[in-house]
């Protein structure tokens, strides 16, 4: 997981004013771009947005500078400044209302992996490993705090940069990967705005919950960042998103992020529960009143999956163990402890898929505006 985060993309907002324009009035259909990215079975108006006056400015883009705007955005790298992402973001002003369903799902994803080039920093990656000035760097930026200017001298001259979009307002941040590392994010919200008006309401609906979802991390140290009511709330989102859009964007991947907080949600992580270790007892009050709420959803996989919680903390260890029998011995021959036990009985009676996948074939939903597969080691 530390590996996943440590590459993360994570992105720049614009800093120009960019006046809202007038999208076509329906949309096209399109070719899945992945095969997680499906349509719905007829395709939507676009939502309205403020009616735009053509400048000259604007017309002086053609339709070779539009088809050619992802080139320019991968000639944006780790040495390129921001006045590079202004010019890009002055040429989407004036093409994505001319383009197709399609093209702008292509920029928006090359737009977020330009903002992944341009926030990565090798220099400020090693020195988390071995700086302990960097550290206090960008602990101090995540706080708002005064940054000691002789600790800010000693980073590299990438670092002093990012660092100084900060200092002058840019929407530039710290972002804080747990375990003593940080890497430098972009508002994800303020990306998903640039392109959203011109995309269908399913599509919208995914890519701006992701983009509020995902502006900060989920996973610290072992520990899940969100609240419990949070965690509910996330995946009574997405179970909504599919009874919604069965059809839609990325339902695939909608299901996944259902089944994800799902898991985290009945199971906690190893630094983040719920319960007490035999699975009796909430650990705070309101804890158990969402849960009991939670049972109360129509039509609802939650509602099944908190009444199965709520069943299984009511049960003995005997009718545990007659209902759910647990062996002796692990699979490595160990002698199965009482916490084991417990937890391989919770798994028999939830029967929710594990998030932690051993077929070569991940999908990665936690960092930016899409899912994306990453291949296991």
């Amino acid at each position: 997981m530390q590996k996943t985060i440590l590459s993360l993309a994570i992105g720049l907002s614009f800093l120009l004013g960019m006046s809202a324009c007038q999208p076509k009035s329906d949309t096209s259909s399109e070719s899945s771009e992945t095969k997680n990215t499906e349509q719905v079975n007829t395709p939507t108006p676009l939502e309205k947005s403020a009616t735009k006056t053509t400048t000259a400015t604007d017309s002086a883009l053609d339709a070779k500078t539009c088809l050619e705007l992802s080139k320019s955005m991968k000639k944006v790298d780790e040495t390129s400044k921001i006045e590079a992402i202004y010019a890009i973001q002055k040429q989407l002003k004036a093409c994505l209302p001319t383009a197709s369903n399609a093209e702008v799902l292509n920029l928006l994803k090359h737009y977020q992996a330009m903002y992944e080039r341009f926030l990565w920093d090798d220099a400020a990656i090693n020195e988390t490993d071995f700086d302990e000035d960097y550290y206090d760097v960008m602990y101090a930026l995540e706080w708002n705090e005064k940054v000691p200017e002789e600790k800010l001298q000693k980073m590299s001259a990438r670092t002093r940069y990012l660092i100084s979009l900060i200092q002058n307002d840019a929407d530039v941040r710290v972002y804080n990967l747990g375990e003593g590392y940080y890497a430098f994010n972009h508002d994800l919200k303020a990306m998903a705005d640039i392109f959203t008006p011109y995309l269908r309401p399913d599509q919208k609906a995914f890519i701006q919950r992701m983009a509020k979802d995902n502006q900060d991390i989920f996973w610290s140290d072992a520990a899940i960042t969100t609240s419990f009511a949070e965690l509910v709330e996330r995946a009574q989102f997405w179970e909504d998103y599919i009874t919604r859009y069965p059809n839609g964007y990325a339902v695939k991947d909608a299901k996944i992020l259902l089944d994800l907080y799902r898991y985290a949600l009945f199971f906690g992580s190893d630094n983040t529960r719920w319960t007490d270790d035999d699975i009796r007892e909430f650990l705070e009050p309101d804890y158990k009143q969402t849960m009991v709420a939670l049972t109360k959803r129509p039509n609802s996989i939650l509602a099944k999956d908190a009444t199965n919680y709520l069943n299984f903390m009511a049960l003995s260890d005997s009718e545990r163990q007659q209902l759910y029998p647990a062996p002796s011995t692990t699979e490595d021959g160990y002698e199965m402890d009482k916490w084991a036990t417990t937890h391989y009985q919770l798994n028999q009676a939830m029967q929710i898929p594990p998030i932690w996948h051993t077929d070569g074939d991940n999908r990665e939903c936690l960092n930016g505006l899409f899912c994306q597969t990453e291949s296991v080691d």
